[in-house]
């Protein structure tokens, strides 16, 4: 297998003291739209391990701008941290199919880089999606044994994508992976980015989500964690989707480390019901994005809204119906 160019990153700098702890190598993948986002997870994360140190790599497409500096004054309070930056452009001559159907772009593979984002002497690197706050210590997920094996991964339960798309068995799972602890010196060993690009390459068809050649190619080479470290959105829907007991699911909405807030309606949005939809606007007034005010908390949705919690379901239904075209109307002029 021939390996493709190597993109172009310059050569990562971890010079910053770590007070005697060993350091926790953190990547996050941004483009200047989910900066702030980016603000607030790295924000939680420090945060709530004191006791930790960082070594925190942030990389942006080279055709991207980032406000670098607004960044770095929202960690400055934090002393156990270092930030650095890199820009990443993918080799010329890589040509990676994308699906039609699918609910990524091509950014979404600049994590297949990650060992040439940390120097040769990192052996683990953690690798966190942006759409996430850490509400507790990491510090078990970070020395979790994982055996042997490639990634620590937490399941999507009841899912089975990797069965109906990717050809696997149902025993297998299916993982997300927003959460990904990442043993870095099997990774260049095995060249794993690689594998995953060839399996991209080879089947443009299969691939819809993001982790799905990260499923296809890894399954067998992975540690299952515990739940409570990455929770997506379906374990706080009501009524209950997963197909997981009551008794389970509210046990990980208890002890939940990092809330993901995967899927469409994100907490900064006006509409977001999540219900720790406050832990992200607990950290975004960490950050110099404290001022942020969502672009739909317009005067018409604060009313929709107020109307919404207090009429009955008879009422809203139609009254939706008479709105929506409005909304959608002064949406698309401010997009125009």
């Amino acid at each position: 297998m021939t390996d493709p160019a190597l993109p172009q990153v310059a050569e990562p700098c971890f010079g910053a003291p770590t007070g005697g702890k060993l350091p926790v190598n953190t990547l996050i993948c941004t483009n200047a739209l989910f900066l702030q986002h980016a603000a607030v997870c790295l924000a939680s994360l420090l945060a709530n391990n004191p006791d930790l140190f960082f070594h925190i790599v942030v990389v942006r497409q080279a055709s991207e701008e980032l406000d670098e500096e607004k960044l770095r004054r929202s960690l400055a309070r934090f002393p156990n941290q270092s930030l650095n930056f890199r820009t990443f452009t993918f080799p010329a001559n890589l040509l990676l199919p994308l699906n039609p159907d699918a609910h990524y772009t091509i950014d979404t593979y600049t994590r297949l880089w990650v060992s040439d984002f940390f120097p040769v002497e990192a052996e683990r690197v953690l690798y966190l999606d942006v759409d996430m706050v850490v509400v507790s210590s990491i510090g078990p997920l970070w020395n979790v044994d994982l055996d042997g094996a490639l990634l620590g991964t937490v399941d999507i339960p009841g899912s089975d994508r990797g069965v109906t798309r990717l050809g696997m068995r149902a025993e297998d799972g299916y993982f997300n992976a927003g959460v990904l602890v990442i043993d870095l010196r099997q990774w260049r060993e095995t060249r794993a980015g690689n594998t995953v690009l060839d399996y991209v390459r080879a089947n443009p068809e299969r691939v819809l989500y993001d982790q799905d050649a990260l499923n296809a190619c890894f399954h067998d080479h992975r540690m299952r964690l515990d739940y409570r470290w990455n929770v997506i959105s379906p374990f706080y829907r009501e009524p209950l989707a997963l197909p997981l007991g009551r008794a389970e699911i509210e046990a990980v909405r208890r002890e939940a480390r990092i809330i993901h807030f995967n899927g469409a309606l994100k907490p900064w949005s006006y509409f977001c019901d999540h219900p720790r939809k406050d832990e992200y606007e607990k950290y975004l007034r960490m950050t110099e994005w404290w001022d942020f005010v969502p672009a739909d908390r317009t005067l018409l949705n604060r009313l929709r809204k107020g109307m919404s919690a207090v009429l009955p379901g008879s009422v809203k239904r139609p009254l939706k119906r008479v709105l929506a075209p409005i909304a959608n109307r002064r949406r698309r002029a401010r997009m125009a």
